[in-house]
């Protein structure tokens, strides 16, 4: 990492890894999806955590077994928040190189995932009839859907799936058909007929995992095993403050506004000293007349 681990951090990813050892045993030998959870507050740098869990995986050590050829998909629910994770990522980690770090696009098209990479994709591409999930012809061979179960079957417990605030996307089933029943973070979860079966590791991160939890404990072959980072540590390390001053004007500014006013403000300033300017240079060339 170019970053130093805070020491809750490294607490937090060494848990991690003690939690994913026996769910990728179980995953392989007793065929049982799994589910890590990280929860930790906002702020604590979750995004670092899971880059520095994510670089161990790859490249082992006394904790781990390196896995080269790992897989890493990353979901979330919002295209702003993997650029943000990816950047984030980029500028913190030592082994992912931007090649490594893989935006999902319409025009991705692939049998499965390269190893070794980490893979950003929002649920929005996910969604009945997007380009992604339902075309295919002369441009496309695989769906996302195909790529995500293929990659499922050939790399199995070295297929991990990343899903950030992963409290978001819970909601309860629908009344519609059956496939429109589950969100699409739930697809992952419980697998859904015709597009992807259950992944069998998930790593769930979020500030706030209640619901995340509810929705893993509700899955009667699938294994939660959590690892909370206590916010007292965060506090210890500067990182969260325990106290913070905000300063507020007394008179009231419509922020949708503020920009435009300073600058009409600061337009006619300008356009006002042009005017004296250009009087002055006349009067002084009226005078040498």
């Amino acid at each position: 990492m170019k970053l130093e681990l805070k020491d809750f951090q490294d607490v937090a990813v060494d848990d991690l890894l003690r939690k994913l050892r026996p769910a990728k045993r179980e995953a392989q030998d007793e065929g049982t999806h799994q589910a890590v959870i990280l929860a930790a507050p906002t702020g604590s740098g979750k995004t670092v955590i899971t880059a520095a869990l994510i670089e161990e995986i790859l490249t082992g050590s006394d904790r781990i077994e390196a896995e080269p050829d790992a897989v890493f998909l990353w979901l979330s629910d919002q295209p702003v928040l993997n650029e943000q994770s990816k950047k984030r990522i980029a500028s913190a980690s030592s082994k992912l190189g931007n090649n490594d770090l893989v935006i999902v696009d319409a025009d991705f098209d692939r049998e499965t995932f390269t190893g070794g990479k980490l893979y950003f994709i929002n649920t929005q591409k996910l969604g009945r009839g997007t380009l992604l999930t339902s075309s295919k012809g002369d441009k496309r061979q695989y769906t996302i859907w195909e790529t995500i179960s293929n990659t499922t079957r050939t790399k199995a417990d070295r297929f991990y799936l990343i899903i950030d605030e992963a409290h978001r996307g819970t909601k309860p089933p629908s009344t519609r058909d059956a496939n429109d029943r589950l969100t699409v973070m739930q697809k992952f979860v419980k697998g859904s007929a015709g597009e992807i079966p259950p992944i069998d590791l998930i790593l769930g991160v979020s500030a706030t995992p209640q619901r995340f939890q509810q929705l893993i404990d509700s899955e009667a072959n699938r294994t939660p095993r959590k690892c909370e980072v206590n916010p007292l540590d965060v506090r210890a390390s500067g990182l969260l403050k325990d106290r913070i001053m905000v300063f507020y004007p007394n008179e009231d500014f419509p922020t949708d506004t503020t920009m435009l006013r300073a600058a009409v403000k600061q337009w006619h300033a300008m356009v006002k000293d042009g005017a004296a300017t250009h009087r002055r240079r006349v009067c002084r060339w009226c005078s040498r007349r």
